[in-house]
């Protein structure tokens, strides 16, 4: 993973290149569609939630102005929170018309997609996108959480419509097995224990988000305390993991189910990087399942945009995870 500064993101990607981003009431939704403009883009892909409940009309103008400058046609893709197969089967009619062609390089913005989006889309990417097997991402790093909130008030998201499983990571179930869940909160604490609470996993792991740098050293006691909370309501451990470290977050996830037996499912609602590269660990571990819960209501001033982007590969972060699965492998041989 890289950090870089806006003025030097264009130089990370390969070029001529297609961009897949997603539009959203944040500003974040349009930073690095803003920053790569003037390179060679040759096709913009836009997630757009059909049901959105924010009127989202300026940045869709916004987008469109800079679909102008650097001399594309956006194409729209839909998506809805409350049915995922719409998304799924957009990629889906997407694959043969991507794989025929140009040969561009591919980007996609993780920013602003929802953990959902995300998964998905690392899912395509795996099975019939082949040329996003090697994705290029990039997240443009939250400059302030929740406004002036203070670091207890500083939330995400309110309410959920259901537990699922996403479309994708169906795992491998069986009724009469114990089922572990692993949880990766963010500041949504409130969606995390409902999903608790609907699972009812006879054991609970929840991974701390620990920050990167001293920038925002205040969310490790926020999130000790949630995960807390949610140990409160079931029995459980807890673990480490850097938040925004996509290779230490598989690696993370994979010592701790490194002896697990049983149902397997893991809750990533962390950092978008931190969710992508659980996406490409389960996507190598199929019988584990992923699960997610569309909220209700979000903050419409969760996050501003900075001038900070971290950029990763889905490639890079395969090639880890298959390695680390080897080596573990490999010990359970020799015991």
């Amino acid at each position: 993973m890289r950090e870089v500064a806006g003025a030097d993101l264009l130089g990370q990607v390969l070029r001529p290149f297609g961009l897949i981003s997603c539009l959203s009431f944040e500003d974040r939704s349009l930073v690095v569609a803003e920053a790569l403009s003037s390179g060679d883009l040759r096709r913009w892909l836009v997630i757009v939630n059909e049901d959105i409940e924010t009127d989202i009309a300026g940045i869709r103008e916004k987008a469109e102005a800079i679909a102008a400058k650097a001399g594309v046609a956006i194409e729209y893709l839909p998506a809805s929170k409350r049915n995922p197969l719409l998304l799924a089967d957009a990629f889906g009619g997407l694959a043969a018309g991507v794989v025929a062609g140009q040969a561009i390089h591919w980007v996609a913005d993780i920013t602003t997609m929802t953990h959902e989006m995300l998964l998905i889309l690392v899912a395509a990417a795996d099975e019939i996108v082949a040329p996003w097997r090697d994705l290029h991402l990039i997240y443009n790093v939250a400059g302030a959480y929740s406004g002036d909130d203070t670091p207890e008030e500083k939330w995400i998201s309110r309410g959920i419509h259901q537990v699922r499983s996403v479309i994708g990571y169906p795992g491998a179930w069986s009724p009469g097995e114990q089922t572990k869940l692993v949880a990766l909160p963010g500041f949504d604490s409130e969606r995390m224990r409902r999903m608790v609470e609907e699972i009812e996993p006879d054991q609970l792991i929840v991974g701390i988000a620990c920050p990167l740098d001293e920038r925002h050293a205040w969310s490790e006691d926020k999130n000790r305390g949630i995960a807390q909370n949610l140990l409160e309501t079931r029995k459980g451990t807890t673990f480490d993991y850097r938040a925004l470290d996509p290779l230490g977050a598989v690696d993370a996830v994979i010592e701790v189910l490194k002896d697990a037996t049983g149902n397997v499912l893991i809750a990533p609602l962390n950092s978008k990087i931190s969710t992508a590269a659980i996406g490409v660990l389960a996507r190598l571990r199929p019988e584990w399942q992923i699960c997610y819960a569309p909220a209700i209501i979000y903050n419409l001033k969760y996050a501003t945009p900075s001038d900070r982007f971290l950029t990763c590969s889905l490639g890079t972060i395969r090639a880890h995870s298959a390695a680390k699965l080897a080596d573990l492998a490999k010990e359970d041989r020799r015991q």
